[in-house]
C-alpha cells in the first residue's frame, strides 16, 4: 500500500509511504526533491508507476500529472500530449484497456461531471465526447 501526501488540516505533505504488507510496517520514501505538496489527488497504478492527478497544495487546484516511479521511488517528469481536464480535486481515476478515466471532482467553487481519458499508448488526454446520439 502507497501514500503519496495529504493533509492534516494545517499543513498539506509530500510525503510517500509504503506499508510492507508482510511485515505491517510503514516506511517513509527518501526523495531527492520532495516538491510536490498535495492533498485532494488520485493515483493509479500503472505498472511500475503510480499516476498522480491534479489535486491542491492547500492554496489552488491542479490539473498536472505527476509520475512516481515504483523501483526509483522518484518523480519522473512525462510530456502529456492533448487538452488536459481544469484543475480539480476530490475526483476518481481507474486503470482499463490501457486508459486511465478521470472522472468528477471539485475546483473549490464548481463540481465536475465530466470524463476525461489519458491514453496510456499515446501519451495523451483524448479530445472528450459531449455529445452522442444513437439512432433507432
Amino acid at each position: 500500500m502507497v501514500i503519496i501526501g495529504g493533509s492534516d488540516g494545517k499543513e498539506c505533505f509530500t510525503d510517500v509511504w509504503f506499508l510492507n504488507l508482510d511485515t505491517l510496517v510503514w516506511s517513509m520514501v527518501k526523495q531527492q526533491s520532495p516538491t510536490h505538496r498535495r492533498l485532494a489527488h488520485s493515483a493509479t497504478q500503472v505498472g511500475s508507476y503510480i499516476f498522480i492527478v491534479g489535486g491542491h497544495n492547500s492554496s489552488e487546484y491542479g490539473s498536472d500529472l505527476l509520475l512516481f516511479n515504483l523501483v526509483s521511488l522518484q518523480y519522473e517528469p512525462r510530456t502529456i500530449l492533448g487538452k488536459p481536464p481544469s484543475a480539480r480535486g476530490y475526483h476518481a481515476t481507474i486503470l482499463a484497456d490501457s486508459r486511465v478515466f478521470l472522472f468528477g471532482g471539485y475546483n473549490g467553487q464548481s463540481a465536475f461531471d465530466d470524463v476525461h481519458v489519458l491514453d496510456l499508448a499515446a501519451g495523451a488526454y483524448l479530445p472528450q465526447v459531449t455529445s452522442f446520439s444513437i439512432e433507432a
